[in-house]
């Protein structure tokens, strides 16, 4: 066809559809009228003069994106804004794209370079257009591309929400549809052995992750899939624990090319919350006279198992990232016999890969039961969710994460009511962009494109839109109070000027969810490529107001209300400063204890933990261990190695904790690699 084309000196087009067609420009007239609503009369004179202008330029082939453009200019010079934002291409130059399959990205540390990555970081960029041109109102676009906020997963805005926690106690009793219908892939009943059990609860995250943009949780694992464990020697019990981290550590499927973002809650045997509470036996039978209660020894060699699987680590002794391991210290724990040999146990995991996080029952300000997912959501259960626990199927997680700039706000500040008077503005427009997530979301379960989310649960949805939180975060309290009252956070006034903060924003959430029957909650945001981006972008605009760590490219904001990392502060007056910010973040917090390279005693370990939860009110932590491994003796050693400390390998790769999450430092961005140098590590 190209051939007779040519000969007759036609013009040709290499359309969106990947083939080559005559030049009609009837074609521009009709998608103009059906993709901006143009009279047609005006979309003839723009075709006409597009034609006139391409074949001035004498050229053999045009390209539809190109046309495009042009087409793009002529509604422009009409003055025809609206028309032309409708009409654009979403796209990426092909210089960008040639450097992501070349050199890859470091916006998400969790991510590999290879060839899924590639595409779904074209994908994302995409995406991210997409929702900032045609999703968003302008003025709430702009205040993202300005850095007034930040939208989290901007890339998923259009199309899935944010993260989850799962009861596996429906997938046990009701089997498992991975793609929620049953219709695509094949279809799995109740679990009746322990193995069967394990890999549900496995294909259950996995499946999930591909309608969630962020973590997966479970909680009460090891309670759950106790019942499973019995008549089982502890060999058995541990070669299942095994089997369930390395399938969560090598489903390599997810997001792109990444394993599964994941969490499990373990507990120290049977919590009082659950102990009278029907179990699910093998095949998915419930019977009212057997109970968790009924398993406590069974959960406790589980927990067990879990933990020394973590602290082996994997065939050539690297530690586990996926699934996190949170560990509930309960009051009633430390009255259950064997509880301090456990935790010493934990410890020693803790000494080698800092592996385990701590969720701080004991805090006093959290309740019974907490579900924790993601780098540090943590959110209390409402009415609804008691309600949904004690019918056997309990979930929630939070819808969108969009975080605020506070130093910004500070910079554009001149007195303390201007500050507040910023901030509520600020808060107003995360809360509009969520408003639109929820309406987006429900839109997407009705078309049926969230399928594992629209299956049916007692008559209602697996994800209910109203139910789960809508999350606020922040990042750089500690720069901000540097920027307005002249005194970083670790300083008595601004500590208090910072609580004032942190207190407005959670009251004016209460105020929200008071106001709309939804839960508005503040969350210390992870802020992984965030903190850096709001830097850079403040550092352009501010010059040198703006008031950030680290130089050159290599900057970024102190996390959410955490002291600045390199400050040298004593270990327990650090975490008493943060710790009075975790009950004000009912969304989720988090608290860092660098360790470095060391490998403390896990007794001396174990009782710094009793410390944390009984003296600070901080509500969830971990401790972080640098670590380096060596490609070609294929070992880990302690700390940030720039060769192997053994035989003098430069192929060495590096690994530590970005947010709530351990990876490979290569992978990091600039600003998460500065903060690394800056941390300041606790010695023991």
């Amino acid at each position: 066809m190209s051939t007779e084309l040519k000969a007759r000196n036609e013009l040709l087009i290499r359309t969106s559809k990947n083939e080559i067609e005559p030049f009609d420009r009837r074609k521009i007239v009709e998608s103009l009228i059906r993709e901006v609503n143009l009279p047609k009369n005006i979309a003839e004179e723009i075709a006409i003069e597009v034609e006139a202008g391409i074949k001035s330029l004498n050229l053999e082939f045009v390209s539809a994106p190109l046309i495009r453009e042009i087409v793009n200019v002529k509604l422009l010079e009409r003055g025809l804004e609206e028309e032309r934002k409708l009409y654009t291409r979403l796209g990426m130059p092909v210089y960008d794209v040639t450097n992501l399959i070349e050199r890859g990205s470091k916006e998400n540390a969790n991510l590999q370079h290879n060839p899924e990555t590639i595409h779904k970081l074209v994908a994302d960029r995409v995406m991210k257009e997409y929702a900032l041109l045609n999703v968003l109102p302008e003025k709430l676009a702009d205040a993202h591309m300005r850095g007034d906020v930040h939208i989290h997963d901007l890339e998923y805005f259009a199309t899935r929400p944010y993260c989850f926690q799962h009861d596996l106690r429906w997938f046990l009793k009701n089997g498992l549809k991975v793609d929620g219908t049953g219709e695509n892939t094949a279809i799995a009943g109740p679990a009746k052995n322990a193995e069967v059990a394990i890999l549900h609860a496995a294909k259950a995250l996995a499946a999930a992750q591909t309608n969630f943009a962020g973590g997966q949780g479970l909680d009460f694992f090891n309670v759950w899939l106790a019942p499973y464990m019995q008549g089982k020697t502890y060999r058995e019990i541990k070669q299942l624990a095994q089997m369930f981290v390395y399938e969560m550590s090598q489903m390599y499927v997810a997001r792109g090319g990444q394993t599964v973002f994941s969490d499990i809650d373990i507990e120290y045997g049977i919590p009082k919350v659950v102990s009278d509470l029907p179990a699910v036996l093998p095949g998915g039978v419930v019977k009212d006279s057997i109970t968790y209660g009924d398993f406590e020894e069974e959960a406790i060699k589980f927990a067990y198992a879990l933990t020394e699987v973590y602290t082996e680590g994997d065939y050539v002794g690297k530690p586990f990232f996926f699934p996190k391991p949170n560990y509930k210290l309960r009051k009633e724990c430390f009255k259950k016999e064997g509880f301090d040999e456990f935790m010493i146990s934990v410890h020693k995991c803790v000494a080698k890969f800092g592996t385990p996080y701590f969720l701080n029952l004991l805090s006093g300000y959290l309740p019974d039961n907490v579900f924790a997912q993601c780098c540090r959501l943590v959110l209390s259960p409402d009415a609804g969710d008691w309600e949904d626990f004690y019918k056997g199927c309990m979930r929630t997680g939070s819808l969108q994460v969009v975080t605020i700039n506070l130093p910004r706000i500070a910079y554009e500040s001149k007195s303390e009511d201007e500050i507040f008077e910023l901030l509520r503005e600020r808060m107003e427009i995360a809360r509009k962009i969520i408003d639109i997530k929820a309406e987006i979301i429900k839109k997407r379960m009705e078309s049926n494109s969230l399928p594992f989310l629209t299956q049916d649960v007692y008559g209602e949805p697996y994800y209910r839109v109203e139910k789960v939180v809508r999350s606020i975060g922040f990042v750089g309290l500690n720069e901000m109070l540097e920027a307005f009252i002249g005194l970083e956070l670790h300083y008595r006034e601004a500590w208090k000027f910072g609580l004032k903060i942190v207190k407005f924003m959670l009251d004016t959430a209460l105020e929200w969810s008071k106001e709309t029957g939804l839960r508005w909650v503040i969350t210390q945001t992870p802020a992984e490529s965030t903190a850096h981006r709001f830097a850079r972008l403040d550092r352009k605009y501010f010059g040198k107001k703006a008031i950030v760590r680290g130089e050159g490219n290599s900057v970024y904001y102190t996390n959410s209300s955490h002291c600045r990392v390199s400050a040298e502060i004593p270990l327990f007056e650090r975490l008493k400063i943060e710790g009075a910010f975790h009950p004000l973040c009912n969304g989720g917090m988090m608290a860092h204890v660098w360790i470095g390279e060391s490998s403390p005693n896990p007794e001396l370990l174990w009782e710094l933990t009793k410390k944390i939860a009984t003296k600070t009110l901080v509500g969830y932590w971990a401790y972080t261990k640098d670590m380096t491994y060596c490609k070609k003796c294929q070992k880990v050693y302690g700390g940030i190695q720039s060769s192997c400390p053994n035989c003098g390998s430069l192929e060495v790769e590096c690994y530590s904790r970005i947010t709530g999450y351990y990876q490979r430092v290569s992978g990091w961005n600039e600003g998460k690699r500065r903060e690394l140098e800056d941390r300041y590590r606790v010695k023991f």
